[in-house]
């Protein structure tokens, strides 16, 4: 039976084996390839100003990014389901940005986030973003693609050659399901496998679009991460329950998904969102374990 938390407390707190010996998967079991984890449900990884409850600060729970995460404006405490969240003002310039998180060479990422979003009002209103200097810039952004629903594109750089995908151009839209509504809560996974050379996107479990099979030039390894900001300056707003990054293929090999199956699993569970899940998924009934 997962364990639950307290608005103070992590998930997983201790990690307490089950009655049936398991001991329930949580992002650390990814190791290194952990880069980025933010989970302001432990608080011992953020801090809120005494009598406002804005975010003053909040840390990388993995330990292995080394980079500092700069809060823009006065996001704010929230609660989701007895735990801590952060809540952005889409109307207030407030978002999340790093430096470089340190993205593997070797071209692989994948990305899950829990939370909800606002309205949007531009076409590249961004759930998160990774962006660089470089050029080509081979970065991306999980943009709405619409000025009043949030439809859905990985967008891609913009350039026309050295592309991350000579097939997708600049940008995949999600084609599958409905837009992402607004004030609901949802998970999203975006993953980039170089050695299985695909692309997909994942809304609550399930593809939002057929996965893509071009994958030419990786991701660039200096790219800063960005939460509720595009790869400009166009700053989005919502609720951030949760975001973990990794620079591991999705699963142990090619075609393979277990790993970003567990993420999907260990968020579902911890936010009580499991009916989500298509009935196919390994973790509709049960969180995963180590």
């Amino acid at each position: 039976m997962p364990i639950l938390s307290t608005a103070t407390g992590s998930f997983f707190a201790g990690r307490r084996a089950s009655s049936f010996g398991s001991t329930p998967w949580a992002p650390t079991d990814l190791g290194n390839d952990l880069r980025m984890w933010l989970n302001p449900s432990d608080s011992s990884t953020r801090t809120f100003q005494s009598g406002s409850n804005v975010l003053t600060s909040i840390s990388d729970a993995s330990g292995n990014s080394g980079t500092t995460i700069h809060i823009n404006n006065t996001p704010q405490q929230g609660t989701e389901d007895n735990k801590v969240i952060v809540v952005f003002d889409h109307n207030a310039n407030e978002y999340l940005a790093t430096g470089s998180i340190g993205i593997a060479a070797n071209g692989n990422h994948w990305a899950a986030f829990v939370g909800e979003i606002a309205t949007p009002d531009n076409s590249k209103d961004s759930i998160w973003s990774f962006d660089t200097t470089q050029s080509p810039a081979r970065d991306y952004a999980i943009s709405s693609g619409n000025a009043s629903t949030f439809d859905g594109e990985l967008d891609l750089d913009g350039l026309s050659t050295n592309r991350i995908s000579s097939s997708a151009g600049n940008l995949i839209n999600f084609t599958s399901g409905t837009p992402i509504a607004a004030n609901t809560a949802f998970i999203l996974l975006c993953y980039f496998d170089k050695s299985g050379s695909e692309i997909g996107v994942r809304k609550n479990g399930s593809n939002v679009f057929t996965p893509e099979t071009d994958y030419d030039n990786s991701l660039r390894t200096t790219a800063g991460m960005n939460i509720f900001r595009n790869r400009g300056s166009q700053s989005f707003g919502g609720k951030l329950f949760e975001f973990m990054v990794s620079d591991g293929q999705p699963g142990t090999g090619s075609g393979d998904k277990t790993h970003i199956e567990k993420a999907e699993g260990y968020i579902a569970h911890k936010w009580g969102m499991a009916s989500l899940l298509p009935n196919s998924h390994p973790y509709k009934n049960s969180a995963p374990s180590s």
